[in-house]
């Protein structure tokens, strides 16, 4: 997908998370639970540029 913000166009990289469903208690005898993202790991994006200076 390609988007534009500004004028400058930038394409975006989605990436597919893997979901694990967890059970953390009970509340008023409903289940409570939380999704927890198993491998979850931020890349780097080369070339960014923020207000004309460039990211490392």
């Amino acid at each position: 997908m390609t988007l534009r913000y500004r004028g400058a166009e930038y394409a975006t990289h989605t990436t597919q998370v893997q979901l694990a469903e967890e059970v953390i208690g009970q509340y008023r005898g409903a289940t409570v639970t939380r999704h927890v993202a198993k491998n979850l790991h931020a890349d780097h994006i080369d070339g960014l540029v923020y207000r004309g200076a460039k990211v490392r």
